[in-house]
Formats: structure tokens, C-alpha cells, sequence
């Protein structure tokens, strides 16, 4: 029988290895867990350890729903692809990118989808922070955060053990939306502690082409990733494509097609079908990022 592995064999195959993305699935998974062992070292850009901690015997959860370690399946869905606009005059003032995704998010507490909503919010002089908004007021103050730079998959944890919700939307990049579903390909058979499986009803993720260290340069588990718009969300959402002043939005699912009307019925957001270049050059670009994710991986194979 194989050993099962732990976050000593995480660290050596994954961070050690530059294929860490800094999703925070681990350490969310370890405090889904009870334990808290770990959590992120941004200073240092990997999950740590506890001093003198100790995986124990047959865990081993934050290795196997790594996505680095092994991808999630990708699921077959919609593509439909929209030019939208959010029509609420106080969330369009509040947020400097438009607003289109906080009023999505305003939409789906408005119709009482989620209690709550997983969200990173940029503080200054200091690192983005990952915090719970749960009314329209907490939406915009958090606006406009660097998602690229928090982990934003331990607002999980915080929204299920710290505020006791139990529908929750996440907000986050193309690897946290990855992490998040290779939780739940692992966690949803096995321990799924405190039912985080079905805690998490809706899921947006955002257009990424890539997080920079505090040196500038491109992070070296970024290198590799081969998804530009989030494809395991519910609703993408972006800049490509689209006209300034409006965002690209992607909608993958049956439910984020329900999320998706549903904004635009309470007057949330104006949508039409984004046009033939749009579309054009949002593939170009997923299929330039998937290109480069794959180059890279075999590079360092050599």
C-alpha cells in the first residue's frame, strides 16, 4: 500500500518546485479541517507550516487537492458571452473597474442566493486582505481588490467557522477557481468538514494574465497556468474584450445563467452579446496563456 503523502511532500513537489499559485486551498483545507497548522507567508510568497507542527497520520488533504499536484477535470458547460454594464448608479461611483462583479454579487443577496460573499479588499501600504461582505454597503467597500495578491480561499474558512454562513459566493483568479474545485473533488467523498461542499453556491472568477512579485517579475507558479478566464466558475468576468467602461462576462453554468438574469431583471446590470472581435480576442488570448503555461512546464521538465 503507498503511503499516503502531507504538506513535507506538498512543499518539495510543488512550492519548492515554483508550481505554487498561492491559492490558499491548503490552508483552507487544514482549518476546514480544525486544525491550523498552516497559512500563508506572502513575505515569502508559499504556505508555511507551524514551527515544530506535525502532519498527522493519514491527512494529508492539503496535497491531494492541490491543483498543482493534479489538475481538476474540466466540465463541460455554456459559453455564453456578454458586453455588460452595471446599472446601479452608487456601485458604478464606488468602483473604478465598473462595478459589473459587485453587482453581480449585490444581485445574488438581493434574490437571497448567498448570505454572504468571499471578497479581497486592497489596504494601504499593507497586503490585500480577504474579507466577508454580506450587504450591498460591505460589496463596495470592498471593491477593486487586488485578487491576485490575497488567498482568497481561506475566506472560506472565515465565512463558514467565524461568521457561521452557510451560502456563500467566492470571488477569486483562474487558480483559486481550480483549487476550489479540486476541494471539492477530494473533500466531497472524504472529510468535507463542517459541509464546506455545499457552503459555496455561487462562483465568479475573474480574468487573470498573472500575479507579480514584490520584485516585479511574473510569479514562477503563475508561469505555468495554462487558464485566462476562470474557467471552473459560474460567471467569468473581465476586461478583454469589451469597451471601456464595461466588462466581458462569460457565463459557464446553468447556474450562473440563472445568477446572470436574475441581475439583470432587479436592474443590476445591462447586458448585450459581445461582438465577433471581442470574442475573437479573448480566445486568442486564453489560447496564447495556454500555450506559454504549456511551454513552461515542459522547459523545466529538461
Amino acid at each position: 500500500m503507498e503511503e499516503r503523502k502531507d504538506f513535507s511532500d506538498l512543499k518539495r513537489e510543488v512550492i519548492d518546485e515554483g508550481k505554487c499559485a498561492l491559492c490558499g486551498g491548503c490552508v483552507t483545507t487544514c482549518r476546514l479541517l480544525d486544525l491550523g497548522y498552516l497559512s500563508m507567508n506572502f513575505s515569502a510568497e508559499r504556505p508555511v507550516i507551524g514551527e515544530e507542527l506535525q502532519c498527522p497520520v493519514n491527512c494529508g488533504y492539503c496535497y491531494y487537492q492541490c491543483p498543482r499536484v493534479e489538475k481538476p477535470e474540466l466540465r463541460e458547460g455554456l459559453e455564453e458571452i456578454y458586453e455588460v454594464v452595471s446599472k446601479d448608479e452608487e456601485i458604478k461611483n464606488a468602483c473604478p473597474d465598473g462595478g459589473v462583479v459587485t453587482s453581480l454579487l449585490a444581485s445574488a443577496l438581493a434574490d437571497a442566493l448567498v448570505e454572504g460573499a468571499v471578497t479581497v479588499a486592497d489596504k494601504e501600504g499593507a497586503m490585500s486582505e480577504v474579507r466577508i461582505a454580506m450587504n450591498k454597503a460591505g460589496l463596495i467597500e470592498n471593491a477593486g481588490g487586488t485578487y491576485e495578491s490575497a488567498a482568497a480561499l481561506t475566506g472560506i474558512a472565515d465565512a463558514i467557522l467565524n461568521y457561521g454562513l452557510w451560502t456563500v459566493a467566492l470571488v477569486g483568479t483562474p487558480c483559486q477557481m481550480a483549487a476550489y474545485e479540486k476541494m471539492l473533488t477530494v473533500g466531497r467523498g472524504t472529510h468535507n468538514a463542517h459541509n464546506f461542499s455545499s457552503v459555496v453556491r455561487l462562483r465568479v472568477g475573474l480574468f487573470c494574465e498573472g500575479a507579480y512579485s514584490n520584485e516585479d517579475l511574473k510569479r514562477e507558479g503563475c508561469k505555468i497556468c495554462e487558464d485566462l478566464t476562470g474557467r471552473f466558475s459560474d460567471l467569468s468576468v473581465g476586461s478583454i474584450g469589451s469597451p471601456a467602461g464595461a466588462s466581458t462576462v462569460i457565463v459557464h453554468t446553468d447556474l450562473g445563467k440563472e445568477v446572470f438574469e436574475s441581475a439583470r431583471q432587479w436592474g443590476f446590470i445591462e447586458a448585450k452579446p459581445l461582438d465577433q472581435a471581442g470574442v475573437d480576442l479573448i480566445r486568442q488570448k486564453q489560447q496564447e496563456k495556454k500555450e506559454a503555461g504549456k511551454a513552461e512546464k515542459e522547459r523545466r521538465k529538461q
